[in-house]
């Protein structure tokens, strides 16, 4: 990795233990419909936008809603998610944050997640840790799309092979190949088998953090 001088992360699950919360709260919400998804679906859907979720679920179910009726769970979600959400950083993320940012890395976060959760997360002494920003609301199309990483990358001034993405669900990591970049893979919400798309797969972040400053 000596050539590398630019991280993107993506958040949920990587950056922040937010899953369980986004798990239950599509569950409650999607239960007022009579719908039923497992952990693991939407564990595969991470990564896209809340919209995109609802309707490749919808799709997945052979049923059709209207409009108004996905913006009616949508709101319900984001209350439910907004009610229960309590920020809790990943395992060893914060000081693998800080000593890439010591090292002068130029960072940055990538998420489907919207803005104003994404600003909690941040007052968890990461205010000033990422030089660029991209949210669910910031792109027309979500993860897998290679949008959003593409967008960090143009806004950072970077080149593509100077980068590299943190990733752990298979959205992610499609987008992140799908917009030409090197992507880690960490198997902090699904086993490896589903991180295939990965150009290296690490059991936890302090696996990874280890492997990165060592290399760097």
């Amino acid at each position: 990795m000596k050539n590398t001088n630019t991280v993107i992360f993506d958040m949920d699950g990587v950056i922040v233990d937010s899953m369980p919360y986004h798990i239950k709260s599509w569950k409650e919400a999607l239960s007022t419909i009579e719908m039923s998804v497992s952990d693991l679906e939407i564990y595969l859907m991470e990564g896209m936008t809340g919209r995109e979720t609802i309707d490749k679920l919808v799709s997945k179910s052979n049923r059709s809603l209207s409009d108004e009726t996905v913006e009616k769970v949508l709101k319900l979600k984001r209350k439910i998610f907004n009610d229960i959400f309590t920020v809790k950083l990943m395992k060893g993320i914060r000081d693998f944050l800080l000593e890439l940012n010591s090292r002068k890395y130029h960072l940055a976060l990538v998420t489907g997640t919207r803005l104003e959760v994404v600003k909690k997360v941040l007052q968890m002494g990461l205010d000033n840790v990422f030089k660029v920003i991209v949210t669910g609301e910031m792109v027309n199309n979500g993860k897998p799309s290679p949008e959003p990483y593409l967008k960090a990358v143009h806004e950072l001034d970077v080149k593509r092979e100077d980068c590299l993405v943190i990733e752990n669900a298979p959205a992610g990591i499609a987008s992140a190949k799908n917009a030409g970049l090197t992507c880690f893979a960490v198997e902090t919400s699904l086993p490896g088998e589903y991180l295939k798309g990965a150009d290296r797969i690490f059991p936890s972040i302090d696996d990874l953090s280890k492997f990165l400053i060592n290399s760097a």
